[in-house]
């Protein structure tokens, strides 16, 4: 179905399609040259793309929602779709498992990437060089990221990886080690299994401004493993840096004992021990017994 949106630009949305060779002729025998957005949606029969599959057509934005994808290759964009294409949304394909480490990077202009609610696995290799500065990779299945991953997406901000199977003991060093000399980078890790939070190592030169740990079962903050973090993100950014700690049932015993006197203490963002105390409102009276 191809209608125009509320700014009279073309677009098109299709469901139910079985197989590529259903729609491929409204690209390469229309005479169509630009669409504001293609949706594809809701069609589980729709399991891969063939190459070139959005004929010579500029578009800007292409979503594929509950549909059998599989996985996506750069070899699917012609460049006229390639250079024009800003937003690629990819969500609830349940069966779609891999997104080829060169699509960001052959999408020049592309500004949001959206791979959520899908079956990714885990991120090997690394992404070839992107500007992308928005990437959505939450609602997935990864467990594992190799070393340098992101390294590339020099222009990157925003990464949200909430609702994985990540886990403190498998995170490999350098996995968020990030390039670009971005004033902002806001890392999403909620509701994971990074039981006890994250490894120096796995960062770079580059520190996330913003690093989301909610929901993640930690029990205590370790000096070794959190006064680095703060050390460097006090470093980087002052006091506008955060750590967001809600819903993780800290137990505040001696080993935390540290946190009164860092100069980094109130980076820490809605933390809260398991009975009820504020970590923001502990001083040394709290670990006299210790």
């Amino acid at each position: 179905m191809c209608f125009n949106d509320t700014n009279e630009q073309p677009v098109l949305r299709c469901q139910g399609v079985g197989g590529w060779e259903e729609v491929a002729t409204i690209f390469t025998d229309y005479g169509l040259s630009h669409l504001a957005s293609v949706d594809i949606i809701n069609s589980p029969g729709l399991t891969d793309l063939p190459p070139l599959a959005f004929g010579q057509v500029g578009i800007n934005a292409i979503r594929f929602y509950g549909t059998g994808l599989i996985y996506l290759e750069s070899i699917v964009f012609s460049q006229e779709t390639a250079s024009q294409l800003q937003s690629l949304y990819i969500k609830h394909n349940s069966e779609f498992f891999s997104l080829e480490n060169d699509v960001p990077g052959s999408l020049p202009n592309l500004q949001n990437l959206y791979c959520s609610y899908n079956n990714l696995g885990n991120l090997h290799g690394i992404l070839q060089p992107t500007n992308v500065p928005y990437i959505d990779f939450g609602h997935d299945s990864i467990q594992t990221i190799s070393s340098n991953y992101f390294y590339a997406a020099s222009n990157l901000t925003q990464l949200l990886l909430p609702f994985n199977e990540l886990k403190s003991t498998e995170l490999a060093a350098g996995c968020f080690n990030f390039s670009g000399s971005g004033d902002d980078l806001y890392l999403d890790l909620g509701w994971n299994h990074l039981t006890q939070g994250i490894n120096i190592s796995a960062f770079g030169e580059r520190m996330p401004k913003e690093l989301v740990l909610s929901h993640n079962n930690i029990t205590t903050l370790e000096n070794a493993i959190f006064a680095p973090l703060l050390d460097q993100m006090l470093s980087a950014y002052g006091d506008s840096a955060y750590i967001l700690l809600d819903h993780n049932e800290l137990e505040c015993a001696c080993d935390m004992a540290w946190i009164v006197d860092h100069p980094g203490k109130d980076l820490f963002n809605l933390a809260e021990c398991a009975d009820g105390r504020l970590l923001s409102s502990l001083n040394m009276a709290d670990f006299a017994h210790c």
